[in-house]
């Protein structure tokens, strides 16, 4: 696994973490969900603790129309957004947490919004990628991306600032930000590009390790997660 790399020099990062909460939360990873209560929630807590735990992320927006989900991720410091259209789908969420970092931060202020399906995921995973995008989006690139670990869909969007996103999360979109112009960064990060859409995606982010509160709820060895 590479190297955490040192702490930045530059802008914090503001990450936006769309999170849907509730009962529906990850359906398709059903009916696992219905066994473990609270599996969902458990999955969004290991990615935010992550993010928080980043040395390259100033603040963290969750976005979300849940109220547990937002008492929860505002007793761990992330900032909470609320959906204006609950219900209207992930890119509406999107936008809304992309929004309210843009109008929070200065002008020059890089953004990134991640996907929080993501339990394998530890702060020097994303520390990586967002080392990795730097020098892309310096290099005149509107974007940097990092595909999951099909490589058909993105678990993480960045640019240089609020108003350079252009989300296109949904099947395909992978290559839907390529051809906007983004570049593909973390192909060596398989925690961060491991989302956990289906019982057999979990499988494998177990095996990668996953976060204390996954771990707990699905009965994971705790020594997993601490191998580098």
């Amino acid at each position: 696994m590479p190297a955490a790399p040192s702490a930045p020099s530059g802008t914090p990062w503001q990450v936006v973490l769309p999170v849907k909460g509730g009962p529906r939360a990850k359906s398709r990873l059903e009916p696992l969900t219905a066994a473990v209560p609270g599996l969902a929630l458990a999955l969004a807590l290991d990615c935010l603790d992550a993010v928080l735990g980043a040395s390259r992320v100033g603040r963290a927006w969750v976005v979300t129309a849940d109220a547990e989900v937002a008492a929860l991720a505002a007793a761990r410091g992330a900032a909470v957004v609320p959906e204006r259209r609950p219900g209207a789908g992930l890119l509406a969420a999107v936008a809304d947490g992309v929004a309210a970092a843009g109008a929070a931060g200065p002008s020059g202020t890089p953004v990134a919004v991640l996907l929080a399906d993501l339990p394998s995921l530890r702060p020097q995973d994303l520390d990586a990628a967002l080392a990795a995008a730097e020098p892309a989006l310096a290099g005149g690139a509107p974007e940097a991306l990092v595909p999951d670990a099909e490589g058909t869909g993105t678990v993480l969007l960045a640019a240089a600032s609020a108003a350079a996103l252009r989300p296109r999360f949904g099947p395909g979109s992978a290559a839907a930000h390529v051809a906007d112009g983004a570049v593909a960064v973390g192909a060596d990060l398989p925690r961060l590009r491991r989302d956990a859409d289906t019982p057999a995606e979990l499988a494998e982010a177990v095996a990668l390790g996953v976060g204390p509160r996954t771990a707990a709820l699905l009965g994971a060895a705790p020594g997993r997660r601490a191998a580098s």
